[in-house]
Protein backbone atom coordinates (compact mmCIF):
# COMPACT_ATOMS: atom_id res chain seq x y z
CA UNK A 1 0.00 0.00 0.00
CA UNK A 2 2.77 2.44 0.91
CA UNK A 3 4.60 1.65 -2.32
CA UNK A 4 1.47 2.42 -4.38
CA UNK A 5 0.98 5.70 -2.49
CA UNK A 6 4.58 6.69 -3.17
CA UNK A 7 4.25 5.94 -6.88
CA UNK A 8 1.05 7.98 -7.17
CA UNK A 9 2.57 10.86 -5.20
CA UNK A 10 5.64 10.85 -7.41
CA UNK A 11 3.51 10.98 -10.58
CA UNK A 12 1.51 13.87 -9.11
CA UNK A 13 4.66 15.76 -8.22
CA UNK A 14 6.11 15.22 -11.68
CA UNK A 15 2.88 16.38 -13.30
CA UNK A 16 2.64 19.42 -11.02
CA UNK A 17 6.30 20.26 -11.65
CA UNK A 18 5.85 20.02 -15.40
CA UNK A 19 2.81 22.32 -15.26
CA UNK A 20 4.82 24.77 -13.13
CA UNK A 21 7.65 24.82 -15.67
CA UNK A 22 5.21 25.46 -18.50
CA UNK A 23 3.65 28.36 -16.55
CA UNK A 24 7.06 29.85 -15.76
CA UNK A 25 8.10 29.57 -19.41
CA UNK A 26 4.88 31.29 -20.46
CA UNK A 27 5.12 34.09 -17.90
CA UNK A 28 8.89 34.69 -18.06
CA UNK A 29 8.94 36.90 -21.20
CA UNK A 30 6.27 39.16 -19.72
CA UNK A 31 8.21 39.33 -16.44
CA UNK A 32 11.38 40.31 -18.30
CA UNK A 33 9.56 43.05 -20.18
CA UNK A 34 8.05 44.41 -16.96
CA UNK A 35 11.45 44.41 -15.26
CA UNK A 36 12.99 46.31 -18.14
CA UNK A 37 10.15 48.83 -18.11
CA UNK A 38 10.67 49.41 -14.40
CA UNK A 39 14.42 49.87 -14.94
CA UNK A 40 13.79 52.34 -17.75
CA UNK A 41 11.43 54.34 -15.56
CA UNK A 42 13.96 54.36 -12.73
CA UNK A 43 16.70 55.58 -15.05
CA UNK A 44 14.39 58.37 -16.21
CA UNK A 45 13.74 59.31 -12.55
CA UNK A 46 17.48 59.51 -11.87
CA UNK A 47 18.21 61.42 -15.08
CA UNK A 48 15.52 63.97 -14.19
CA UNK A 49 17.38 64.93 -11.03
CA UNK A 50 19.57 68.07 -11.30
CA UNK A 51 22.95 67.91 -13.01
CA UNK A 52 26.12 69.92 -12.32
CA UNK A 53 25.21 73.53 -11.55
CA UNK A 54 28.66 75.14 -11.23
CA UNK A 55 32.36 74.47 -11.72
CA UNK A 56 34.10 77.15 -9.66
CA UNK A 57 34.84 76.66 -5.98
CA UNK A 58 37.35 77.50 -3.29
CA UNK A 59 38.88 74.23 -2.02
CA UNK A 60 38.43 73.57 1.68
CA UNK A 61 40.28 70.26 1.73
CA UNK A 62 44.04 69.93 1.31
CA UNK A 63 44.10 68.70 -2.29
CA UNK A 64 47.87 68.23 -2.49
CA UNK A 65 47.94 65.98 0.58
CA UNK A 66 44.82 64.12 -0.50
CA UNK A 67 46.26 63.43 -3.96
CA UNK A 68 49.51 62.24 -2.40
CA UNK A 69 47.61 59.90 -0.05
CA UNK A 70 45.53 58.60 -2.97
CA UNK A 71 48.56 57.86 -5.17
CA UNK A 72 50.43 56.21 -2.29
CA UNK A 73 47.58 53.83 -1.46
CA UNK A 74 47.14 52.97 -5.15
CA UNK A 75 50.87 52.49 -5.77
CA UNK A 76 52.53 49.36 -7.09
CA UNK A 77 54.43 49.10 -3.79
CA UNK A 78 51.15 48.54 -1.93
CA UNK A 79 50.15 46.06 -4.63
CA UNK A 80 46.43 46.08 -4.03
CA UNK A 81 46.53 45.91 -0.22
CA UNK A 82 45.17 42.37 0.14
CA UNK A 83 45.22 41.08 3.75
CA UNK A 84 48.01 38.58 4.22
CA UNK A 85 50.18 40.09 1.46
CA UNK A 86 53.11 42.51 1.91
CA UNK A 87 51.20 45.40 0.34
CA UNK A 88 48.66 45.26 3.14
CA UNK A 89 51.41 45.61 5.75
CA UNK A 90 52.71 48.71 3.94
CA UNK A 91 49.20 50.16 3.83
CA UNK A 92 48.78 49.57 7.57
CA UNK A 93 52.06 51.34 8.35
CA UNK A 94 50.95 54.22 6.15
CA UNK A 95 47.53 54.50 7.82
CA UNK A 96 49.07 54.38 11.29
CA UNK A 97 51.25 57.36 10.37
CA UNK A 98 48.51 59.34 8.62
CA UNK A 99 45.95 58.82 11.40
CA UNK A 100 48.55 60.11 13.85
CA UNK A 101 49.41 63.12 11.67
CA UNK A 102 45.74 64.04 11.23
CA UNK A 103 45.37 64.77 14.93
CA UNK A 104 42.60 62.23 15.48
CA UNK A 105 42.11 60.82 18.98
CA UNK A 106 42.87 57.06 18.98
CA UNK A 107 39.66 55.03 19.23
CA UNK A 108 40.80 51.50 18.45
CA UNK A 109 41.47 48.68 20.89
CA UNK A 110 45.21 49.47 20.82
CA UNK A 111 45.71 53.10 19.89
CA UNK A 112 44.28 53.57 16.40
CA UNK A 113 44.49 49.87 15.61
CA UNK A 114 41.90 47.15 16.06
CA UNK A 115 43.46 43.82 15.14
CA UNK A 116 41.36 40.71 14.62
CA UNK A 117 41.63 37.18 13.25
CA UNK A 118 39.68 35.53 10.45
CA UNK A 119 39.30 31.85 9.66
CA UNK A 120 41.10 31.77 6.32
CA UNK A 121 41.67 35.29 4.97
CA UNK A 122 44.55 36.48 7.12
CA UNK A 123 44.65 38.72 10.16
CA UNK A 124 42.87 42.03 9.77
CA UNK A 125 43.49 45.51 11.16
CA UNK A 126 41.01 48.38 11.31
CA UNK A 127 42.16 51.94 12.01
CA UNK A 128 39.80 54.02 14.13
CA UNK A 129 40.10 57.59 15.35
CA UNK A 130 37.66 60.25 16.46
CA UNK A 131 37.05 63.97 16.83
CA UNK A 132 35.03 64.86 19.90
CA UNK A 133 31.91 66.81 19.05
CA UNK A 134 31.08 70.18 20.58
CA UNK A 135 27.77 68.74 21.83
CA UNK A 136 28.71 65.65 23.83
CA UNK A 137 25.04 64.64 24.14
CA UNK A 138 24.66 63.97 20.42
CA UNK A 139 25.20 60.46 19.01
CA UNK A 140 28.24 59.94 16.81
CA UNK A 141 28.53 59.92 13.02
CA UNK A 142 30.80 57.13 11.74
CA UNK A 143 32.68 57.76 8.47
CA UNK A 144 34.00 54.56 6.89
CA UNK A 145 36.13 53.59 3.90
CA UNK A 146 37.72 50.20 3.29
CA UNK A 147 41.41 50.14 2.44
CA UNK A 148 41.81 46.50 1.39
CA UNK A 149 41.52 45.31 -2.21
CA UNK A 150 42.24 42.16 -4.26
CA UNK A 151 46.04 42.38 -4.15
CA UNK A 152 48.08 40.03 -6.32
CA UNK A 153 46.11 37.10 -7.72
CA UNK A 154 47.38 34.51 -10.21
CA UNK A 155 50.35 36.69 -11.04
CA UNK A 156 48.31 39.83 -11.73
CA UNK A 157 48.17 42.90 -9.51
CA UNK A 158 44.86 44.61 -8.80
CA UNK A 159 45.84 48.09 -7.53
CA UNK A 160 42.35 49.11 -6.33
CA UNK A 161 42.79 52.80 -7.07
CA UNK A 162 39.16 53.83 -7.34
CA UNK A 163 38.17 50.83 -5.20
CA UNK A 164 39.04 52.04 -2.68
CA UNK A 165 42.21 54.09 -2.33
CA UNK A 166 40.02 57.01 -3.40
CA UNK A 167 37.64 56.61 -0.47
CA UNK A 168 40.39 56.25 2.13
CA UNK A 169 42.28 59.33 0.92
CA UNK A 170 39.02 61.29 1.08
CA UNK A 171 38.42 60.03 4.62
CA UNK A 172 41.87 61.27 5.67
CA UNK A 173 41.26 64.68 4.08
CA UNK A 174 37.91 65.01 5.83
CA UNK A 175 39.47 64.07 9.17
CA UNK A 176 42.07 66.81 8.77
CA UNK A 177 39.38 69.37 7.91
CA UNK A 178 37.18 68.57 10.90
CA UNK A 179 40.16 68.56 13.23
CA UNK A 180 40.49 72.25 12.39
CA UNK A 181 36.72 72.88 12.31
CA UNK A 182 35.16 71.06 15.29
CA UNK A 183 31.81 69.42 14.49
CA UNK A 184 28.66 69.32 16.65
CA UNK A 185 28.51 65.52 16.56
CA UNK A 186 31.43 63.35 17.52
CA UNK A 187 32.93 62.02 14.29
CA UNK A 188 34.47 58.54 14.19
CA UNK A 189 36.74 57.79 11.24
CA UNK A 190 37.29 54.11 10.44
CA UNK A 191 39.52 52.75 7.67
CA UNK A 192 38.38 49.14 7.62
CA UNK A 193 39.91 45.92 6.35
CA UNK A 194 38.46 42.83 4.61
CA UNK A 195 35.57 44.54 2.81
CA UNK A 196 36.33 42.48 -0.27
CA UNK A 197 36.10 39.30 1.82
CA UNK A 198 32.77 39.51 3.55
CA UNK A 199 32.97 42.97 5.17
CA UNK A 200 34.70 41.35 8.14
CA UNK A 201 36.46 44.53 9.22
CA UNK A 202 33.32 46.61 9.63
CA UNK A 203 31.61 43.71 11.38
CA UNK A 204 34.51 43.58 13.82
CA UNK A 205 33.85 47.19 14.80
CA UNK A 206 30.66 45.91 16.43
CA UNK A 207 31.83 42.43 17.46
CA UNK A 208 34.81 44.01 19.22
CA UNK A 209 32.53 46.53 20.98
CA UNK A 210 34.30 49.57 19.56
CA UNK A 211 30.93 50.73 18.28
CA UNK A 212 27.59 50.47 20.10
CA UNK A 213 24.65 50.83 17.68
CA UNK A 214 22.48 52.81 20.11
CA UNK A 215 25.21 55.44 20.41
CA UNK A 216 25.43 56.10 16.66
CA UNK A 217 23.40 58.55 14.59
CA UNK A 218 24.56 57.61 11.10
CA UNK A 219 27.14 55.83 8.98
CA UNK A 220 28.60 57.70 6.01
CA UNK A 221 30.41 55.18 3.81
CA UNK A 222 32.84 56.24 1.06
CA UNK A 223 33.77 53.93 -1.79
CA UNK A 224 34.75 54.58 -5.43
CA UNK A 225 34.88 58.36 -5.76
CA UNK A 226 37.42 59.20 -8.46
CA UNK A 227 35.85 58.75 -11.89
CA UNK A 228 32.60 58.79 -13.81
CA UNK A 229 32.15 59.82 -17.43
CA UNK A 230 28.85 61.56 -16.56
CA UNK A 231 30.23 63.35 -13.46
CA UNK A 232 27.70 61.67 -11.14
CA UNK A 233 27.96 60.95 -7.43
CA UNK A 234 25.26 58.70 -5.99
CA UNK A 235 23.92 59.07 -2.47
CA UNK A 236 22.45 55.70 -1.51
CA UNK A 237 20.16 55.24 1.48
CA UNK A 238 17.40 57.81 1.08
CA UNK A 239 14.89 55.09 0.20
CA UNK A 240 15.61 53.26 3.47
CA UNK A 241 15.71 56.54 5.41
CA UNK A 242 13.43 59.11 3.69
CA UNK A 243 14.31 61.72 6.33
CA UNK A 244 17.77 61.89 4.72
CA UNK A 245 16.37 63.24 1.47
CA UNK A 246 15.47 66.79 2.58
CA UNK A 247 18.77 66.98 4.49
CA UNK A 248 20.83 66.18 1.39
CA UNK A 249 18.78 67.74 -1.41
CA UNK A 250 20.54 71.13 -1.01
CA UNK A 251 23.61 69.41 -2.51
CA UNK A 252 21.77 69.20 -5.83
CA UNK A 253 21.00 72.91 -5.95
CA UNK A 254 24.61 74.10 -5.66
CA UNK A 255 26.54 71.19 -7.08
CA UNK A 256 30.06 70.67 -8.37
CA UNK A 257 29.04 67.18 -9.49
CA UNK A 258 25.67 65.67 -10.34
CA UNK A 259 24.40 64.33 -7.01
CA UNK A 260 21.86 61.58 -7.67
CA UNK A 261 19.62 59.69 -5.25
CA UNK A 262 19.11 56.08 -6.29
CA UNK A 263 20.46 52.53 -6.44
CA UNK A 264 18.73 51.73 -3.16
CA UNK A 265 15.23 50.62 -4.22
CA UNK A 266 13.96 47.03 -4.42
CA UNK A 267 13.50 45.21 -7.73
CA UNK A 268 9.73 45.38 -7.33
CA UNK A 269 10.03 49.13 -7.94
CA UNK A 270 13.05 49.45 -10.25
CA UNK A 271 13.36 46.11 -12.04
CA UNK A 272 16.90 45.26 -13.09
CA UNK A 273 18.47 48.44 -11.70
CA UNK A 274 21.37 47.60 -9.38
CA UNK A 275 20.63 47.90 -5.66
CA UNK A 276 23.73 49.08 -3.78
CA UNK A 277 22.13 49.17 -0.35
CA UNK A 278 24.05 46.01 0.62
CA UNK A 279 27.07 46.49 -1.63
CA UNK A 280 29.64 47.73 0.88
CA UNK A 281 30.38 48.28 4.56
CA UNK A 282 27.25 50.35 5.14
CA UNK A 283 25.32 47.05 4.95
CA UNK A 284 26.90 46.00 8.26
CA UNK A 285 25.68 49.20 9.90
CA UNK A 286 22.21 48.67 8.44
CA UNK A 287 22.06 45.18 9.96
CA UNK A 288 22.87 46.79 13.31
CA UNK A 289 19.97 49.21 12.90
CA UNK A 290 22.20 52.21 12.17
CA UNK A 291 21.00 54.59 9.41
CA UNK A 292 23.43 55.01 6.52
CA UNK A 293 24.25 57.00 3.43
CA UNK A 294 26.71 55.58 0.93
CA UNK A 295 28.55 57.86 -1.51
CA UNK A 296 29.97 56.29 -4.64
CA UNK A 297 30.07 56.25 -8.43
CA UNK A 298 28.74 53.60 -10.83
CA UNK A 299 30.91 50.67 -11.90
CA UNK A 300 33.27 51.35 -14.80
CA UNK A 301 35.23 49.00 -17.12
CA UNK A 302 38.22 48.96 -14.73
CA UNK A 303 36.18 47.88 -11.70
CA UNK A 304 37.97 44.92 -10.04
CA UNK A 305 40.50 44.84 -12.88
CA UNK A 306 44.30 45.27 -12.95
CA UNK A 307 43.61 48.47 -14.92
CA UNK A 308 42.06 50.26 -11.91
CA UNK A 309 45.15 52.46 -11.55
CA UNK A 310 45.80 55.91 -10.16
CA UNK A 311 46.63 57.18 -13.66
CA UNK A 312 43.03 56.55 -14.74
CA UNK A 313 41.53 58.66 -11.98
CA UNK A 314 39.86 61.95 -12.89
CA UNK A 315 41.46 64.13 -10.23
CA UNK A 316 39.38 67.22 -10.98
CA UNK A 317 36.18 65.19 -10.57
CA UNK A 318 37.61 63.43 -7.51
CA UNK A 319 38.31 66.66 -5.67
CA UNK A 320 34.88 68.03 -6.53
CA UNK A 321 33.32 64.82 -5.20
CA UNK A 322 35.30 65.15 -1.98
CA UNK A 323 34.18 68.75 -1.54
CA UNK A 324 30.58 67.63 -2.15
CA UNK A 325 30.88 64.97 0.55
CA UNK A 326 32.31 67.59 2.91
CA UNK A 327 29.25 69.75 2.21
CA UNK A 328 27.03 66.73 2.91
CA UNK A 329 28.73 66.11 6.25
CA UNK A 330 28.31 69.75 7.24
CA UNK A 331 24.60 69.56 6.40
CA UNK A 332 24.21 66.34 8.37
CA UNK A 333 26.22 67.60 11.32
CA UNK A 334 23.90 70.60 11.62
CA UNK A 335 20.71 68.53 11.31
CA UNK A 336 18.54 66.74 13.85
CA UNK A 337 19.63 63.19 13.04
CA UNK A 338 17.20 61.73 15.56
CA UNK A 339 14.68 61.98 12.72
CA UNK A 340 16.49 59.11 10.99
CA UNK A 341 15.58 56.75 13.83
CA UNK A 342 11.88 57.67 13.78
CA UNK A 343 9.28 55.66 11.88
CA UNK A 344 8.90 56.92 8.33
Amino acid sequence: MMSLWIRRSSRLLLTTGAIGLVLVAAIWPFYQVSQQQLATAEQARIDAQPDVSRSDYQPRLDQLQQTADFSTLASTEMAGRRPGQPGSDLARDFLQRRFSESGLVPAGSEGFRQAYQTDSNGAGVNFVGKIQGVDAQLPAIVITAHYDHLGVHKGRMYPGSDDNASGVAALLALATYFQAHPPRHTLIFAAVDHEEQGMRGSQQLFDGKLLIPQQLALNVNLEMLSRDSKARLFAVGTYQHPALLPLLQPLQQDSLVAVKFGHDRPASLVGQTQDWSSASDHAVFARQGVPFVYFGVPDHPDYHQPTDTFERADLDFYHKVSETILSALLLLDNADLALLRSKD
